[in-house]
């Protein structure tokens, strides 16, 4: 792993022109986009027919901190067939980037497709933050995937990762996924993951099987609806004293409404409750943000 880092230093450096809040994405042979658009699916049982949802870490860490309706970065690509005849199947290059206050990251996305119902992916982000008394903290994760399309609907996934949260408390995690377009209007996808920490200076042993899922309904072709929900669904911590880790511990539902007033940009806002870290309550917290896309 050291020996990974400054390849992905050097790919930050070369990446800083990549700007994104949430997150424009810059594009070689695929096209990502966040959300799911458009009609269901024809029926051809091929993933380059369709946009194929793509469940990948966050891309800044500062973001976990945040009140969050799911806990990945969640996007949709359209799997382009290359004219270039080879034995193998090419890799496909993405680049991702987001920026909050005083960290940024970038992230490099390598996809490739054996079969044309098979897509393997894989990601690696770094990611920079400067505090005034501890000066620049670098942090990288590690992400691969596998998703396959069971039916011109249906799509199930698996992955891995590893993160290596500047060195205190890393964590690997692994997880299943599914994504059903139930009919032209309306979708629905969730996952189970499972989270362990590694080796840290604290001694601290946790673990947790999270839970979550997400409804989409379209409105209008600019309106669309959404639900949340997820929770732990198992926890192990081999310290009783210390409370579990954020990202372990954090049961949320709620809803929103998206609104796309130009076909590249749109805005989402909602309410989320969400457990406090302090009272163990459930606390309401308001969701405004702005999305970006390439296009429909």
């Amino acid at each position: 792993m050291k020996s990974f880092i400054p390849l992905l230093i050097i790919f930050f450096v070369a990446s800083t022109k990549i700007f994104a809040q949430d997150i424009p994405v810059k594009t070689d042979s695929l096209e990502l986009k966040t959300g799911i658009s458009g009609e269901l699916p024809k029926q051809i049982d091929s993933l380059r027919t369709r946009q194929l949802p793509l469940r990948l870490p966050r891309l800044n860490q500062a973001e976990n901190i945040l009140p969050q309706f799911t806990p990945y970065q969640k996007f949709s690509i359209t799997p382009q067939q290359s004219i270039k005849k080879s034995n193998l199947p090419p890799i496909h290059w993405n680049g991702a980037a987001s920026d909050f206050l005083n960290t940024k990251s970038r992230t490099a996305i390598a996809s490739m497709m054996p079969t044309s119902r098979l897509l393997l992916h894989s990601s690696a982000t770094l990611g920079v933050v400067e505090t005034p008394f501890l000066g620049l903290g670098y942090n990288y994760v590690l992400n691969a995937g596998a998703n396959y399309l069971v039916s011109p609907s249906l799509t199930i996934g698996t992955s891995g990762g590893y993160n290596a949260n500047f060195g205190a408390i890393p964590y690997w995690n692994t997880g299943i996924n599914a994504n059903y377009q139930i009919n032209r209007n309306l979708s629905i996808d969730g996952g189970l993951t499972y989270m362990k920490t590694t080796g840290n200076m604290f001694n601290l042993n946790q673990s947790a099987v999270m839970i979550d899922l997400h409804g989409r309904y379209r409105l209008s072709d600019d309106w669309y609806v959404n639900g949340y929900g997820g929770m732990p669904v198992m926890q192990n911590n081999n310290q009783p004293n210390r409370s579990m880790l954020p990202m372990m511990n954090t049961p949320y539902y709620g809803g929103s409404v998206e609104y796309w007033f130009k076909p590249t940009v749109g805005v989402e806002g909602g309410m989320i409750w969400v457990r406090d870290m302090f009272s163990g309550k459930m606390r309401a917290q308001p969701k405004l943000e702005l999305h970006f896309r390439p296009g429909r």
